[in-house]
């Protein structure tokens, strides 16, 4: 494997590359088996679109990373503002922007923009954010900014581009006692919104028009009566049919029998139907591994990279793909309520495959050079 992607110049870790390509082909193999030839096609030109960017951007310098991040930052403002004014609404959530008839979602571009972002300020500010103040204001208040702007419309990919921001400012070393006051806000604030949720569901409707759902599927989540359960996580009751259908071993690729049941198996639930064709080995173990490979191979990258900037972002990045594809697994397996999240590489997508691409060329540039510490002298 490392003399074919020697031989066509891909630069950077050689086992994220590996990686990359396997999960690329499982998703070829399994958006064929949920969704059929048309919508196959439709998959390998985005995905081929995807890996295009990935390439290109894997040659770019990373520092150059730093200054994309402001700008793409203010560019998902005013994108995100858009969408209340003309946003897309598709399956009851209005998420999307069209443009020349493309649709796409800002949060897939400002859940990456807000990452290196953060991650520029957390580096070029390193020595003043020991001041609780200093961080508040240069790289909490804009992660709170671009959260505050997601959340009406989508909760859970709010609720997660909070917790990747936490752990890039824990991974930035910052003082303890201010992350543990950040979780602190955080649980507050959660509480806060399910509480006016519950107690004003017509003003939270008005503020927050995807409340009531959200509201529903915690409920259902914490709701012991089995009877209920069944009728309100219809999704997840399906994706557990798969999963004990396929055992061990898996009833084999293409046979799938709640393909044609489960909502979304080809992008939210795909999990789910990996498991039921290919079992509990190649369709939960396997992809499970290589994602904590990636996981992995970041966390070696950042120990040996000399540029603060270059270790942020790769951990940052990388652990924001790997914690998504976790939270879209245990969703399947109704360990955590069901969230909307998609199997990054692997689930049918435009924006989302189009993103992930992006990010992990940005890792690869990482791993292209790990003496540059020209961004910090800057």
């Amino acid at each position: 494997m490392s003399e074919i992607l020697k031989n066509i110049n891909l630069k950077g870790d050689k086992v994220i590359w590996g990686v990359i390509i396997s999960l690329s082909l499982f998703s070829v193999l399994l958006v064929y088996s949920t969704a059929g030839w048309k919508y196959l096609f439709s998959h390998l030109i985005k995905l081929s679109v995807g890996l295009f960017f990935l390439y290109q951007v894997h040659k770019i310098k990373f520092k150059y990373f730093a200054k994309i991040g402001v700008l793409g930052f203010v560019i998902s403002i005013i994108l995100l503002l858009l969408v209340f004014v003309i946003g897309v609404t598709v399956n009851g959530a209005s998420r999307w922007l069209s443009v020349a008839g493309v649709q796409f979602q800002p949060s897939d571009i400002a859940k990456l923009s807000i990452l290196l972002f953060m991650a520029r300020q957390l580096s070029k500010y390193r020595h003043e954010i020991k001041d609780f103040k200093f961080l508040f204001l240069y790289v909490l208040a804009p992660l709170i900014v671009i959260c505050s702007l997601i959340l009406p419309n989508n909760f859970s990919t709010s609720a997660l581009i909070f917790m990747n921001g936490l752990v890039l400012i824990f991974v930035a070393k910052v003082n303890i006692k201010h992350i543990i006051l950040i979780i602190g806000l955080g649980i507050f604030g959660a509480l806060f919104i399910y509480g006016i949720a519950k107690i004003s569901p017509e003003i939270s409707n008005k503020i927050m028009p995807r409340s009531a759902t959200w509201i529903s599927r915690v409920d259902s989540y914490f709701n012991t009566k089995e009877v209920k359960k069944l009728d309100q996580d219809y999704q997840q009751q399906q994706a557990l049919v798969a999963i004990y259908n396929g055992g061990f071993s898996g009833v084999g690729p293409g046979k799938s029998t709640q393909r044609n049941i489960l909502p979304y198996s080809s992008s939210d639930f795909i999990f789910a139907i990996m498991v039921e064709e290919y079992g509990l080995l190649l369709g939960a173990i396997f992809p499970m591994l290589l994602y904590l490979i990636l996981f992995y191979r970041a966390l070696r990258i950042a120990t040996k990279i000399a540029s603060v900037f270059g270790g942020l972002i790769c951990i940052g990045l990388m652990f924001s793909l790997v914690f998504q594809a976790f939270v879209n697994m245990l969703v399947s397996v109704g360990v955590l309520p069901v969230t909307g999240q998609t199997l990054p590489l692997i689930s049918m997508g435009g924006t989302s495959i189009l993103f992930t691409c992006i990010t992990l060329g940005i890792i690869l540039s990482v791993s292209n050079d790990t003496s540059d510490r020209e961004y910090e002298t800057a």
